[in-house]
């Protein structure tokens, strides 16, 4: 019984077959290469770099649609170097793995460093992890790059570094755009139920020329007085609406949009043309707890 139990643990590994299409090393003059092109980064020259890439090298970024090319990767060095004191360092534990495949006179370098740049001026320190795969060709030119690394965090600490502060960011789409086109589109069909359930309880609302505030109950009534008084109410984009992230005070979240308002009245069946812009902010269950209006009339 004992060897029937041992043979069925160990059937799963006969069944699945194995193939071997290269070897890895931990060491390999590839990847000599690659820790030269790093040296030359810091501290080297435009021709030391020229040097160890193929003329045709293509050189990859997180979120490319297209490869850059030698050019950009030797100007990219010569800014960071003008501007920071730059180092590389193996990212403990790891270790790099050198790939060489069957048939394959090249071999793929993987490797997982700390970038660390410290700003001249300011004495600001840019860091973070960088993860590269380097090929390698058989005359030990490098032939792709493709990095990885986190772009925003390491842009906004760039920024940092030289006085800057982002303070948020800006989307031309978002589910947040998508809630004020239906916010809209409710009014202009009159389904001012629906238009409300999109506003906080507590939802303060401000026009332009007007003291003071509302609160939803007194708009409601405003929208229901327009309601009532047209036939037709149509709103046009002027341009598109702007979400944008402020990351201060907790983080709030706001859509700016602009719009060309026709209204038909409905006594006398005139169609009015008014501009509108209006601001609305987000609170963290989506709904909207302010919102600003500024219009001709």
């Amino acid at each position: 019984m004992k060897k029937v139990l041992i043979l069925l643990l160990a059937l799963p590994f006969v069944g699945f077959g194995q193939k071997k299409s290269g070897v890895v090393y931990s060491e390999h003059p590839a990847y000599d290469v690659v820790t030269q092109s790093y040296r030359v980064w810091e501290t080297g020259s435009e021709e030391e770099l020229r040097a160890l890439y193929a003329e045709d090298a293509k050189i990859w970024g997180p979120g490319d649609d297209e490869p850059g090319n030698v050019d950009d990767e030797v100007g990219g060095m010569l800014w960071w170097q003008k501007n920071f004191e730059i180092q590389f360092t193996n990212m403990d534990p790891a270790s790099p793995d050198i790939i060489q495949y069957k048939g394959d006179k090249g071999a793929w370098t993987l490797d997982w460093m700390i970038f660390t740049g410290i700003n001249k001026e300011s004495g600001d320190t840019v860091r973070g992890p960088l993860h590269t795969a380097n090929y390698v060709n058989e005359a030990g030119k490098i032939e792709m790059t493709v990095n990885y690394f986190d772009r925003e965090t390491i842009g906004a600490q760039i920024q940092e570094s030289f006085g800057l502060h982002r303070n948020g960011r800006v989307y031309d789409e978002h589910p947040f755009i998508e809630v004020l086109n239906d916010m809209v589109a409710a009014f202009t069909k009159g389904d001012l139920d629906e238009l409300q359930g999109y506003f906080a309880e507590d939802a303060e609302f401000y026009r332009l020329g007007h003291e003071g505030k509302y609160n939803l109950t007194e708009r409601r009534e405003q929208w229901e007085a327009v309601v009532a008084a047209t036939s037709e109410r149509k709103l046009e984009q002027s341009g598109y609406p702007d979400a944008i992230y402020y990351q201060k005070d907790g983080g709030q979240w706001v859509v700016y949009s602009w719009w060309w308002v026709m209204n038909t009245d409905a006594e006398t069946g005139e169609t009015s043309r008014d501009f509108l812009h209006m601001t609305h902010n987000f609170n963290e269950e989506g709904k909207v707890d302010n919102e600003i209006i500024y219009s001709q009339n």
